[in-house]
C-alpha cells in the first residue's frame, strides 16, 4: 500500500503542476486590471491537491516498511482496461460512424463486459435506449443531436 501511495501521490502533484504551469495559462485568459483573474480558483484548487500529494509522498516515505497486499487486483485491473477498450471502440465508432453506432457498441459492449450473458436483453436495451434518444431528439424536439 505504501508503494502506491507514494505512486499515486506523484502522479497526482506532477498533473497539479502541469495544470498550474501548462494548462492553466493556455486555456484561461488573465482577467482585466482591478478585478479577480479568473485563474485564480484553479490555481487555489490546483495548488490544494498539489500540495497534498506531496504530503502523501512525505508520510508515505516516513512510515514504516510494512507492505500489505496489493490494493488493486490483477482481475481489476483488467476490467478497467476492458471498458477502456470498450470506450475506445465506441469513440473510433463515433467519428466513423455516427453517435447512433457509438452508442449501441457502448452500452451494449459495457452490458456484456459488467457479464449480462442474456443477448435478448442486451439488444432490447440498447435498441430502446437509443430509439427513445432518437426519437426525443429528432421527432419530439425536432433538433439534430450533431
Amino acid at each position: 500500500m505504501r508503494t502506491a501511495n507514494i505512486i499515486s501521490g506523484a502522479a497526482l502533484a506532477v498533473f497539479g503542476l502541469l495544470m498550474i504551469f501548462v494548462v492553466i495559462p493556455i486555456q484561461i485568459e488573465e482577467g482585466p486590471p482591478g478585478m479577480v483573474s479568473p485563474r485564480l480558483v484553479p490555481q487555489i484548487m490546483l495548488w490544494s491537491i498539489t500540495g497534498l500529494s506531496l504530503l502523501l509522498i512525505v508520510t508515505n516515505l516516513r512510515s514504516d516498511e510494512d507492505e500489505g497486499p496489493a490494493p488493486i487486483s490483477r482481475s481489476e485491473i483488467l476490467a478497467l482496461l476492458k471498458f477502456a477498450v470498450a470506450f475506445a471502440v465506441a469513440l473510433a465508432l463515433f467519428f466513423l460512424a455516427g453517435p447512433l453506432w457509438a452508442g449501441i457498441a457502448l452500452v451494449a459492449g459495457t452490458l456484456l463486459l459488467l457479464g449480462e450473458r442474456r443477448p435478448l436483453v442486451v439488444a432490447a436495451m440498447t435498441a430502446g435506449l437509443m430509439g427513445a434518444t432518437w426519437v426525443l431528439f429528432y421527432q419530439i424536439l425536432r433538433t439534430p443531436i450533431l
